[in-house]
């Protein structure tokens, strides 16, 4: 975890003596969850989302650009957590911050086909648990993130893979798979529980 702080602030301070090229982007994902228990594997459920965020991106090669910025992410997952058990839907938000290399795979350079590949790390926000109680009733109640506790972890991280196409050197849209690696789960005695999200983003750039 330290290293991702460490290299978010090393990419920041690339930034500031760079030319940037700010962009915005949005879009909708399915969530999803990796849920074992015991080291056996809880079936989850998806649930749908979204991302917003603010992107710089620096070429520092013909064809290769480092991307970084500040992204909203809503996630979740459903789970039966027992035999019998009602479903649980867990909705979990993060701010969080990609540290991301963005390869042109087209002739021009910032427009056409690309890939982009690296890790974001996430620090979360709040969260919200809902199930269907004995009456019959929808109950809700937060999901608590926090350091300490067994409670859902502060902290999330996850490896990503994209691949996107710029209409113009403005307007894109792409495609991210992230595949989370840390447990979000502070509980040692309960479930390992890692996000997946699969996003679907629009963005334009500012400059």
């Amino acid at each position: 975890m330290k290293f991702f702080l460490v290299a978010a602030l090393l990419c920041f301070s690339m930034c500031t003596s760079a030319q940037i090229q700010w962009a915005l982007k949005a879009g909708g994902q399915i969530n999803d969850a990796s849920y074992k228990r015991d080291g056996a594997k809880i079936a989850t459920g998806s649930v749908a989302g979204f991302n917003a965020a603010v992107l710089a991106r620096i070429y520092f090669d013909d064809k290769v650009a480092f991307v970084t910025g500040i992204q909203y992410s809503a996630k979740g997952f459903t789970v039966k957590t027992l035999p019998g058990d009602t479903q649980r839907t867990y909705r979990l938000n993060y701010v969080e911050i990609p540290i991301l290399l963005q390869i042109d795979l087209s002739a021009k350079r910032g427009e056409g086909l690309y890939c982009k590949l690296g890790p974001t790390i996430g620090i979360g926000l709040h969260g919200k648990e809902t199930h269907t109680g004995m009456n019959g009733m929808e109950v809700r109640n937060k999901a608590k993130l926090s350091l300490t506790g067994n409670y859902f972890g502060l902290f999330d991280a996850s490896l990503n893979a994209a691949l996107g196409y710029s209409f113009t050197q403005k307007f894109f849209a792409e495609a991210m798979y992230a595949y989370g690696v840390g447990n979000i789960n502070n509980d040692q005695a309960g479930p390992n529980i890692k996000n997946r999200v699969l996003s679907l983003s629009v963005g334009y750039f500012l400059r």
